[in-house]
């Protein structure tokens, strides 16, 4: 009988094998995983495929459970963005000109978006004040005050290059555009019917238009932000430059 039993037990864990603690509870529902579920909607397919109930089946969940971490679409939004911004670092060398601290900051800040197709088009229509948001804003405007540009001015610095880089970053790699400039024959193709085009009519557009659509994205971005913060240089030297009259020595 002993014997017996020892025999079933042996059976038993042969054939039977109870799952482990992790495999028997289910993840448990929290904020980050619905926010991280709500990203990779947004990845895929868009802003405008994120709905609730398509983040609810995602997770194997009903609706009303997403509730209880969040409120409503619009702050799943904006929990979105604070999580993705909260990827760009924000720490500068105050050892740097404030030019360098600005632009490291925006490259930066290109990357994780293109690192994240879809968000820099929700974060274009939406302008969310959250921890992540705030901290960027104040990494920004730091080193323009910094530079002596008045507290109006820097505040327009800020707002021009970032959102030249948010814009800049709505083509993100994944968009037909950019794909078409990426793949070297669709770029052959394009190139040869600009140069194709009739002279007399486009007589510039033939002859530079295939400089103008090429894969040199980085090259693109770089060209922008050098050419804007040339410009915030020149006014700050301008501004802090006395005035013609008073320069005059009088006679």
């Amino acid at each position: 009988m002993v014997g017996q039993q020892a025999g079933d037990a042996g059976a038993r864990s042969l054939w039977f094998n109870p799952p482990d603690d992790g495999e028997s509870t289910r993840r448990s529902l929290t904020r980050e995983r619905v926010v991280a579920e709500a990203l990779a909607v947004i990845s895929s397919d868009g802003a405008q495929a994120l709905s609730m109930r398509a983040i609810a089946a995602r997770l194997g969940v009903v609706p009303g459970a997403l509730y209880r971490h969040v409120r409503s679409k619009e702050q799943l939004y904006d929990l979105v963005l604070d999580a993705v911004l909260a990827e760009v670092d924000c720490q500068a060398d105050p050892g740097t000109p404030w030019v360098a601290q600005v632009a490291a900051l925006a490259r930066r800040l290109r990357t994780v978006l293109e690192d994240h197709p879809g968000i820099a088009a929700l974060l274009k229509a939406r302008d969310p004040v959250s921890p992540a948001s705030l901290t960027l804003a104040e990494a920004f405007l730091a080193p323009l005050g910094a530079a002596g540009l008045p507290a109006r001015q820097a505040a327009l610095a800020f707002r021009l290059v970032y959102d030249y880089t948010v814009g800049f970053s709505l083509g993100d790699l994944t968009s037909p555009a950019e794909r078409r400039l990426r793949d070297a024959a669709t770029r052959q193709e394009l190139h040869a019917f600009l140069r194709s085009l009739p002279a007399r009519r486009f007589p510039t557009l033939a002859d530079h238009g295939p400089l103008a659509w090429d894969n040199d994205r980085d090259e693109r971005f770089s060209s922008g932000l050098d050419t804007l913060l040339r410009g915030l240089q020149a006014g700050l030297g301008a501004a802090a430059a006395p005035p013609a009259a008073a320069s005059r020595s009088p006679h």
